[in-house]
């Protein structure tokens, strides 16, 4: 009769959309990194530019996924200002676990 049941919270709400700009961004800044000679080893330069913006690409990818959980877990209200401290924060820790991942 007067069974309440909660409301089921939404994880990927907005997953979508939140790939699609941290892909953009991820693959841009990756794009615009210097590239360094032991990074074209069989490839042209482009070939070296290309796989940066992949790489960023898929980091961006990684990114969206930890937002959208962050976001739609702690931020359902969608404030504004914790949207942009839950972004940045996102992009950084993911960036240094990556970085610190990769050079041992």
């Amino acid at each position: 009769m007067g069974d309440a049941i909660a409301p089921k919270k939404v994880w990927f709400k907005d997953f979508g959309y939140y790939t699609i700009w941290f892909v953009i961004w991820g693959a841009l800044f990756s794009f615009l990194q210097p590239v360094f000679p032991e990074q074209m080893v069989g490839t042209t330069f482009w070939g070296a530019k290309v796989v940066q913006a992949l790489i960023g690409a898929g980091f961006g990818v990684v990114c969206a996924l930890v937002f959208t959980v962050l976001q739609n877990g702690i931020n359902s209200a969608r404030r504004k200002w914790l949207s942009w401290v839950l972004a940045i924060a996102t992009w950084s820790v993911i960036n240094v676990a990556l970085t610190m991942l990769v050079r041992g």
